[in-house]
């Protein structure tokens, strides 16, 4: 995300981020975390909303502390219970989508 992100930004409605992230079975390499993420975005002017989605709570409170001293609008969602994806998640995304309408 981070190598397409200066090219790709202007072109998201809605960034989601997790902080725990797994190579793919293909590349071993560490992939890094959502915070890296976060702190390159801290830098960019913001452009789209955020949905930070992590259940690493320390981490997630990481993140959620660098964007709160932006401009960048961002909401939390605590991935709970195996329907959070439709529970939660969906209707923070859909909000966030129609609010940018």
């Amino acid at each position: 995300m981070i190598a397409d992100l200066g090219d790709a930004l202007e072109l998201a409605s809605v960034i989601s981020l997790d902080h725990d992230l797994n190579a793919s079975p293909d590349d071993m390499n560490d992939p890094g975390c959502g915070y890296d993420v976060v702190k390159l975005l801290i830098k960019l002017l913001p452009q789209c909303p955020l949905i930070i989605h992590t259940s690493n709570a320390e981490r997630g409170t990481w993140m959620v502390g660098e964007l709160s001293r932006t401009d960048w609008r961002f909401e939390r969602v605590y991935p709970v219970g195996d329907d959070w994806i439709e529970s939660d998640w969906q209707l923070v995304l859909l909000r966030l989508l129609n609010a940018a309408m």
